[in-house]
């Protein structure tokens, strides 16, 4: 029995089956490999960010001499890691936004 015309059939569904799932692997890659290492890195960064403003306001309270000095230190930290906190979500959101339109782009010119 010859089995060349079931396995050149074979070949070919498998071929369309491929090029059916290209977008949805290029989707697959950036949602669940370059989005979640984009924000990890941003997380890291932000984070080394924060522990050397943690460790510069450590040392800024070693040169206090007053209260009212040690309460100006401690003030200013608290204000400056509200704001990078909130100034860090947004970045992040917009990293994810852009990854997400980019993951969006690619899939349309693939399909």
């Amino acid at each position: 029995m010859d089995t060349s015309p079931i396995e050149h059939d074979t070949k070919t569904m498998q071929d369309a089956a491929i090029r059916l799932t290209a977008p949805f692997q290029t989707l697959w890659k950036v949602t669940l490999f370059d989005l979640p290492l984009a924000v990890l890195s941003e997380s890291l960064r932000f984070t080394g960010r924060r522990l050397q403003a943690h460790a510069d306001h450590l040392e800024s309270l070693n040169s206090c001499q007053s209260v009212p000095e040690i309460i100006e230190a401690q003030s200013h930290f608290v204000r400056s890691a509200v704001s990078e906190f909130g100034q860090e979500t947004g970045k992040i959101m917009e990293d994810v936004r852009g990854t997400m339109n980019e993951a969006q782009d690619k899939f349309s010119k693939a399909a």
